[in-house]
């Protein structure tokens, strides 16, 4: 990698996955993209990947922890590279009862879309200041209403939620572009697929959100021109009833 245009991927999973979506998405238009994640044979598999344009390099990593995330912002600056976005995609939907779960398990939930979200920002956000880029979030419909078994998540996405914002209404004046994307429905990939197939089936190909499409509203609002910034877009499937 050298001087360069690069793009910054947390939260990088199986291939059938959002994180790797948004790995070939921006390859795809020329940027040195970096994932990220915390399973060693889902970085190999990612290092593996060939793409006709731009790079796509994985690192493992876990964003819950300050140490790694350092370490991987520094390996980061070793490439050379011009950083232009980062996208912490970053998440952990489990659901349980309240009466049910215990302190570690909320705290998990929180960890994942709270504490790495803001380790994540104060790292990326000094290596975007001198020239711009943006910093966008992948959310979900839990961070505008919440519903049992998915209180624990919902009240870390709404988290999530208020410190994008807050760092949208910051930073934007001085060149960021931090962006939040609500995912509204279900994901078309391995994390729902291979989980619970019946349900996946029961929602039909029109019914779940293609991953690739999901990565091309990412891109867009990277691509948005700053007049007309948008801080969040809700997106889910057409037959989807809300």
């Amino acid at each position: 990698m050298g001087k360069n245009k690069s793009v910054l991927v947390l939260g990088v999973g199986p291939e059938q996955g959002l994180g790797v979506a948004l790995c070939k998405k921006f390859a795809e238009e020329g940027y040195e993209v970096i994932g990220c994640g915390r399973n060693s044979e889902n970085m190999s598999s990612l290092n593996e990947i060939s793409v006709s344009k731009g790079s796509i390099r994985g690192i493992v990593a876990d964003v819950t922890n300050e140490e790694d995330v350092i370490r991987l912002f520094n390996e980061f600056d070793e490439t050379g590279s011009n950083l232009e976005s980062v996208i912490y995609n970053a998440g952990n939907n489990n659901a349980k009862p309240f009466l049910e779960m215990d302190l570690a398990f909320f705290e998990d939930l929180w960890n994942v879309c709270v504490k790495g979200a803001f380790l994540i920002s104060q790292e990326a956000i000094p290596r975007l200041l001198p020239k711009g880029g943006s910093l966008m979030f992948t959310g979900a419909t839990a961070s505008l209403r919440s519903k049992p078994p998915f209180t624990a998540f919902a009240s870390a996405k709404s988290a999530e939620r208020s410190l994008a914002q807050g760092l949208a209404r910051e930073f934007g004046p001085q060149g960021i572009h931090v962006a939040h994307v609500i995912i509204d429905g279900i994901i078309d990939g391995d994390k729902v697929n291979l989980r619970f197939p019946d349900f996946a089936n029961s929602k039909g190909e029109d019914g779940k959100l293609n991953i690739d499409a999901i990565a091309e509203n990412f891109l867009m609002l990277h691509k948005q021109h700053k007049s007309t910034w948008s801080f969040e877009i809700d997106i889910r499937p057409w037959s989807e009833t809300w």
